[in-house]
């Protein structure tokens, strides 16, 4: 088989790359840190943070831009776990005006980690994620 050799043109296509001159690609804007921030409203709730096992919760999450804007697109998924057991998918909700809500019904007693993420689905932000601990107590189904 005639031609060139391996190696020979190897040598030949580095020499054909360096005679190509090359740009370089603008940068493309870095996408934006969120902020991401989970509070719990409801029944009970106040400083210590306490709900009732079977009593419905809201858990909220605040996603706002650097400069203390709120975001206006992207979807907040909620989870909730017990530490050293896995955790349960609460729910996906779209951000409006910067802030994403779901109903949240703990059913076991414990200290529960409600956490949030925030995805924008577009290069525009980057994700973002939060959490708070909630205490669940069992008063027999009563809520308060």
């Amino acid at each position: 088989m005639g031609g060139l050799s391996r190696g020979a043109a190897g040598v030949a296509l580095a020499a054909a790359c360096l005679t190509v001159p090359t740009t370089l690609a603008p940068q493309a804007n870095a996408a934006i840190a969120p902020t991401l921030s989970v509070a719990m409203t409801g029944p009970a709730l106040g400083a210590t943070s306490v709900a009732a096992v079977g009593c419905g919760q809201t858990a909220q999450a605040r996603v706002q831009r650097p400069d203390g804007t709120p975001v206006q697109s992207g979807i907040v998924e909620f989870t909730s776990r017990l530490p050293g057991l896995g955790g349960n998918i609460v729910g996906t909700v779209p951000v409006s005006n910067g802030t994403a809500s779901i109903l949240w019904i703990p059913d076991i007693a414990g200290q529960h980690i409600v956490s949030a993420v925030y995805y924008d689905g577009l290069p525009d932000y980057q994700p973002a994620a939060g959490y708070t601990t909630v205490t669940a107590v069992n008063l027999g189904g009563v809520c308060i």
